[in-house]
């Protein structure tokens, strides 16, 4: 299975409709979204890009992992990230954090250590040796100016019709 790990920053005149654009910006606004947690089945390959929406595929159902921040709060900032490790087999976890702070730089270290930790943890639950090397990560973060603003990353699995 490849599973395409892609982001976007949306902005509009409401939270919601900053949402829709950061989905739009991903590749993914025509979809019905299907949040899963955070596993990831053997023989998966992640790879890091844009998603490709099918013409064919508007109103199916999208299976992902997904991080996603919006706020109204002109001067913040917002970030989302999604972090996974992956064994041998091409099994792994994701782990998926958001966040609102004061400026970048802040939402991307925060969002940093806390994927790292959380990786190291679920690693640690599950008895699985954690080698840093295999930590990979995808974060997205924008500035909140004059209106509201969502960051967004999504792991996606599939699509499948109703």
């Amino acid at each position: 299975m490849i599973i395409t790990v892609t982001k976007g920053i949306g902005y509009g005149k409401t939270l919601l409709s900053s949402f829709d654009a950061a989905l739009n910006t991903a590749g993914v606004a025509n979809y019905n979204i299907i949040p899963l947690s955070s596993i990831i089945p053997v023989g998966s390959e992640i790879k890091i890009a844009k998603y490709k929406t099918q013409e064919n595929e508007f109103g199916h159902r999208l299976y992902v992992v997904k991080a996603e921040k919006r706020s109204d709060h002109a001067g913040k900032a917002v970030g989302a990230g999604i972090g996974w490790y992956q064994l041998e087999d091409g099994s792994g976890l994701f782990v998926e954090h958001e966040i609102e702070g004061q400026s970048m730089r802040i939402v991307d270290a925060v969002l940093k250590t806390d994927i790292t930790n959380s990786l190291i943890d679920l690693c640690k639950t599950r008895n699985i040796q954690f080698h840093p090397r295999r930590l990979q990560m995808q974060i997205i973060s924008a500035h909140v100016k004059n209106s509201p603003t969502c960051a967004l990353v999504m792991a996606v699995y599939r699509a499948d019709e109703w």
